[in-house]
Parts: structure tokens; C-alpha cells; sequence
């Protein structure tokens, strides 16, 4: 049995549609990403699910019961469903413990004790559980809100954008730690973001999303490999769309289709598809070289520089 059961859900503000014709659903135990730009309704999406935005039309079921929207409540939410905004939510002026603590605030003072102790163990807090919430790093902030968040074993996790205010080093710890506190709670979650990066690594499933529609739905390598349109494949990662005489000319294969990953692209030094070297950026741990073909620019990725102007070999690699 699925989780969360999404069916024809629409959204509508001021006679613009939000969220359109929305259908999918959530298995236990998996993490969801959804990814888009800013306006695209994915916030609006977590809402409603949420039960804190009432839906046009559609149907939203946990655990094959109907989630009551808000108009239905005298306070709007779901006891099993948990969102975590973008801003923090935590309160200023107690320490982590006891922010996490309030959530439990009703339970028998040893379980609320022993739960919250598990709880910070479980997001690597126990060192700064007495500090405030402005005394500690923007990371700990975001794992203390999804302790708190979790603290009474919700059956859904909503995150809205949690990356959003870290930098690159803390968002990769974060990562890490997020996806080893839902598995060890074993709770559901989907997550919404702007940045595909924010998915590779901690989503099970990927969904893009476009003018308040679902483009595509599928594992994030399969979108990757295999991405239904143009906006798919631009926002997942860099991408060289071929032009069909480009396709013509210089062989390319039926899998690769009209979308190119840098990464396919290799020097090939015997190869009769002949490439200029334009321009070359170093990005790290690899070069993203700029080549001209035929009278078309394609990038390319290599571990090694290459002299500009040169002309080079290059061959194209099938989708792995």
C-alpha cells in the first residue's frame, strides 16, 4: 500500500492556476524530490499535501484515508504530516533540548526525555543541545527544526527548500545527516528545491516541475539519461542540444537523441568528427571545455586541459 495517494490535484489564486491535474504517489520509507523554479508551484504542492491550503479539486490520501483540507478544521495541518519551512521555526530564546522537547510537551516526562535524547543523538546535536538557536551554525539550526519536526514520529516529512540557506560545505554535511535521520526513523519524505544538486544523492525520485505541472516523474538517473524535453534536460545538469543536421553529420548514434551530456563527449584522437577547442574553464576537479563542430558550440568535460584553438578528435559515448 502506498503512503500518499495525489489524484487530479489543481490549485487556483486569483484565477491563476497553481498547481494543475497533479497525480502521483509515495511509497513508505521513500524521499521524494521535487524540483523546479521559483514560481513553478512547488511550495504551493507541499501545502496541499500538507493540508494547509485548500484544493481546488482532486483527491490527497494518507494511507488510503482522506486528508480533510483546512476548510474542514478548526486548526489547519495533519497530525501525521510535518512541514518544515524555509525559515527556521525555532524558538529564540530556548535551547535546542528545549525546543525540541516542546514538541512532546504533552507526552510522560521520561518518554519525552529519552525521545528527545534518541532524537539528538540521531542529528548529531547532543554537543550543542544546550546552546540557543543564534549560537549555534545555520546546519544545526535546519537538523534541530527536523528533530523537532519528527519528534512525534510523523508519517510524512515536508522540507521546503532546506538547503536554501547553507553554504556549499555545510549543505553537503547536511545531506548526509538529513538522509541518515529519515532512514533511521524510517519516515517518508519529499522535499522541494531549485537546485537538482540538492536531489543526486538523497532522492529516490525525482519530479520536475513546470508552470504548476509535473513534466516528469522517474529515478533521478533515468531523468538525467533520458529527460523528457528541453527544460528537463537544462534544469537537471549541463546538456548540449543537437540540432538535427548536427545529429547528421557527425554520426551520432540513435540512443544518444537530441540531448548530449558533456560527459559523453571524449578526445578521440583517430576520429574523422574533427572539433575546435574555443575556450576552457577550470571547475575544479574537471575542466568544462568549450568545442565548436560543424559550425555548432557543444561542452565537454575533461580531467585534463587542452590547448585552445587546437583542433582535437572527439568521439560520443553511448548514455551509461
Amino acid at each position: 500500500m502506498s503512503l500518499l495517494k495525489i489524484q487530479n490535484l489543481s490549485k487556483s489564486f486569483e484565477d491563476k492556476k497553481a498547481i494543475s491535474h497533479i497525480t502521483f504517489t509515495l511509497e513508505k520509507g521513500e524521499i521524494l524530490a521535487i524540483l523546479g523554479e521559483s514560481g513553478s508551484g512547488k511550495t504551493t504542492l507541499l501545502h496541499l499535501i500538507g493540508a494547509l491550503h485548500e484544493p481546488d479539486s482532486g483527491t490527497l490520501l494518507l494511507e488510503d484515508k482522506r486528508i480533510s483540507p483546512p476548510s474542514e478544521k478548526l486548526i489547519a495541518g495533519h497530525p501525521d504530516i510535518k512541514l518544515v519551512r524555509q525559515d527556521y521555526g525555532l524558538f529564540p530564546n530556548i535551547s535546542l533540548r528545549e525546543n525540541i522537547a516542546y514538541e512532546l510537551r504533552y507526552y510522560e516526562e521520561n518518554y519525552r526525555n529519552k525521545r528527545v535524547d534518541k532524537l539528538l543523538k540521531l542529528s548529531g546535536l547532543e554537543k550543542v543541545q544546550s546552546h540557543l538557536p543564534r549560537e549555534v551554525s545555520g546546519g544545526e539550526q535546519q537538523r534541530a527544526v527536523i528533530a523537532k519536526a519528527i519528534a512525534e514520529q510523523p508519517k510524512l516529512l515536508l522540507l521546503d527548500e532546506p538547503f536554501s540557506h547553507l553554504d556549499a560545505v555545510n549543505k553537503r554535511r547536511l545531506k548526509i545527516e538529513i538522509l541518515r535521520l529519515i532512514k533511521a526513523e524510517e519516515v517518508s519524505c519529499i522535499f522541494v528545491t531549485h537546485d537538482v544538486s540538492d536531489a543526486y544523492g538523497m532522492a529516490d525520485r525525482l519530479a520536475v516541475m513546470r508552470k504548476g505541472k509535473i513534466l516528469q516523474l522517474a529515478t533521478p538517473q533515468q531523468i538525467y539519461q533520458a529527460p523528457i524535453n528541453q527544460y528537463v534536460a537544462e534544469i537537471t545538469g549541463e546538456v548540449n542540444v543537437i540540432a538535427q543536421d548536427l545529429q547528421q553529420k557527425i554520426g551520432l548514434p540513435n540512443t544518444t537523441g537530441t540531448f548530449l551530456r558533456p560527459e559523453q563527449i571524449a578526445v578521440a584522437a583517430t576520429s574523422t568528427i574533427r572539433a575546435k577547442v574555443m575556450g576552457i574553464k577550470f571547475l575544479g576537479n574537471y575542466y568544462e571545455v568549450l568545442l565548436k563542430t560543424e559550425g555548432y558550440e557543444l561542452k565537454m568535460f575533461s580531467f585534463e586541459p587542452l590547448p585552445i584553438n587546437e583542433e582535437i578528435g572527439i568521439a560520443i559515448r553511448p548514455k551509461v
